[in-house]
């Protein structure tokens, strides 16, 4: 289902730098999902403002791109992200990171592939 898709979370770590009305900041992803991500950052943001985001993810050369992300609430140095606008090859690129990221069994729900897990002990 699409909320299966949804909820699945990777721990990741890595570098960002964002843009909003606050200003240019940088702080690191804790945690990364297709409809948003989890930010830990000593700068100042605001619950409610929106962002431009470049994720320097491990799997590649070039900083994602989300050109434009809310900031659903803050919690200290705690952010939740929602993105909001990203270029079709980014989502793809999201997708796929996310993807090869995933358990095989997380990953069995958004692909609907049987897992079998081990074997029968005789």
């Amino acid at each position: 289902t699409m909320q299966a898709r949804y909820s699945q979370r990777v721990t990741v770590e890595c570098s960002v730098m964002f843009a909003g009305e606050s200003g240019v900041g940088e702080g690191r992803i804790v945690n990364l999902s297709l409809p948003g991500c989890l930010l830990e950052s000593s700068e100042k943001i605001s619950s409610g403002e929106y962002v431009q985001l470049r994720l320097f993810l491990p799997d590649r050369l070039a900083p994602l791109q989300v050109s434009l992300a809310a900031v659903r609430w803050v919690d200290g140095s705690r952010v939740g992200l929602e993105f909001i606008r990203t270029s079709q090859v980014e989502q793809r690129r999201l997708e796929r990171f996310v993807r090869e990221r995933l358990s095989p069994v997380a990953a069995s729900v958004l692909t609907k592939e049987i897992v079998v897990i081990g074997t029968m002990e005789s």
